[in-house]
């Protein structure tokens, strides 16, 4: 078989990575080492049931993922979240409600921090004082909760960055950097000094904000039938025979075209190669090319994580579930589930009516070794903890586990350092690139984006 290009990897990079090549008219090969494409994407349909095993949406700013939906046809498959939204932190055995207007908890106007009754009142006032706190001249990362402690307090860190921003990616808040994952906030911090004044005079009028933060949440965006939608309609753009399935990359090496993959049952070459798989099997395949190109993948770092799909009846359910789920402050509460998404109130068409379908996250850094847990183990904790914090009277009429074994990568301090010296390693081997959520990218638009971007570097001759 003849390729302009070999992609390692069918997730959501390497299918858009095809999608991109063949629509610059080259031809690619895909090396999926699973049985299906779409990576961390997984939707199943289960007795009138819309179940996310991954990530359930994309978020709008970044423009990539839905202009990729929509040149695929799926405009009209996009889904707002419903209203009312809103999200909650979890303190103790109470759910307290984030603030509107807010940025990644932090509010944007006096009223919200007045109304902010997560944090007592001594830690609002810190909040308040933040445009006092003398910016920080230092251009080396920081870690978020490195960040937050300095300019905001050090309630906040428990209270609001390691719940939420933490949650949002399974990871430690004293290790994640905040110049990989969040550097809206430096550059806030970098230009006017200060965060909360700078957001604020932005937030514009507080009544239009909160209709922006109602209709949406604050922008994220799902597809009618799932995300799973996505992978399917990528598929089927590319041609026959262009992804091949339980044939995962062994061996990386030179050869007279370029370079030449081993795969479990075939040998492949081509001008160029996009490992689009995780840093660790980037890492294994750089081994025998460039060994400090492999160390550099290998300090990535990845959380393995565990979703729970449960449903009830919705007059089973105590709460109103008048919002999108919870996230838990893990020091401040007795649960080991790490956040909970009412998956039928955040989106329609989810669960059959009358029906109430949550979705349960255990597992990440502080707690690695759940996921060796039994499945009924796992069910266990995550429909006990749903039971204790939304009054829930009765079993569950449906149950889904799933595992995430080493699949969260890590954006720790150092990480935008690592991938420019991976960079420029890899800048020594013509026609070998990297893409995807362990290096670059954080979230399904900068997947796509990254996919896209490695292609338009990847043309022949070129390469």
């Amino acid at each position: 078989m003849s390729q302009d290009l070999i992609i390692i990897g069918a997730g959501i990079t390497g299918l858009t990575a095809a999608y991109e090549a063949q629509r610059r008219g080259l031809r690619p090969l895909v090396l999926e080492a699973s049985a299906r494409a779409g990576g961390l994407i997984q939707t199943d349909h289960v007795d009138g049931f819309t179940i996310e095993a991954g990530p359930d949406s994309v978020l709008a700013q970044k423009r990539h993922a839905l202009e990729l939906i929509r040149e695929l046809g799926l405009g009209d498959e996009v889904l707002d979240v419903r209203p009312p939204g809103g999200a909650f932190v979890l303190r103790g055995r109470h759910l307290y409600k984030l603030p509107s207007p807010s940025l990644l908890g932090v509010p944007l106007t006096w009223q919200a921090l007045a109304q902010y009754d997560l944090l007592p009142w001594s830690a609002r006032l810190r909040m308040a004082l933040e445009p006092l706190v003398p910016a920080r001249r230092s251009q080396e990362d920081e870690s978020i909760g490195s960040f937050f402690r300095r300019r905001f307090g050090a309630a906040t860190v428990d209270l609001i960055a390691q719940p939420l921003l933490g949650g949002i990616h399974a990871g430690d808040i004293e290790h994640l950097s905040m110049r990989a994952l969040f550097p809206r906030l430096l550059d806030a911090e970098r230009t006017d000094g200060h965060v909360l004044k700078m957001q604020g005079a932005r937030a514009g009028d507080p009544q239009k904000q909160d209709a922006n933060d109602r209709r949406g949440e604050a922008g994220f965006r799902s597809l009618r039938h799932g995300m799973g939608t996505l992978v399917r309609a990528l598929e089927a753009r590319l041609l026959p025979d262009a992804v091949r399935y339980a044939s995962a990359a062994q061996r990386l090496e030179p050869a007279a075209r370029g370079w030449r993959v081993r795969s479990d049952d075939a040998t492949f070459e081509a001008p160029a190669v996009i490992v689009a798989a995780p840093a660790f099997v980037a890492a294994r395949l750089f081994a025998t090319i460039d060994a400090e190109a492999a160390r550099l993948c290998e300090e990535v770092p990845y959380v393995s994580t565990v979703s729970v799909a449960l449903a009830w009846p919705r007059t089973a359910i105590a709460h109103p579930l008048s919002g999108t789920g919870f996230v838990v402050a893990r020091r401040a509460s007795d649960v080991r589930i790490t956040a909970c998404t009412w998956v039928s109130s955040k989106w329609e068409h989810r669960a059959p009516d009358h029906v109430a379908l949550l979705r349960a996250f255990i597992g990440g850094a502080h707690d690695p070794e759940v996921v060796d847990l039994e499945e009924d183990e796992l069910a266990r904790i995550a429909r006990t903890d749903l039971e204790r914090v939304l009054g829930i009277n009765a079993p569950p009429v449906l149950t889904r586990v799933y595992r995430w074994r080493r699949a969260g990568a890590q954006h720790n301090v150092g990480q935008r350092a690592r991938m420019e010296a991976l960079d420029r390693r890899l800048a020594q081997h013509p026609g070998l690139f990297v893409a995807g959520s362990g290096f670059r990218s954080v979230g399904i638009p900068d997947c796509i984006a990254d996919a896209r971007a490695v292609v338009a570097r990847c043309t022949i001759p070129a390469c």
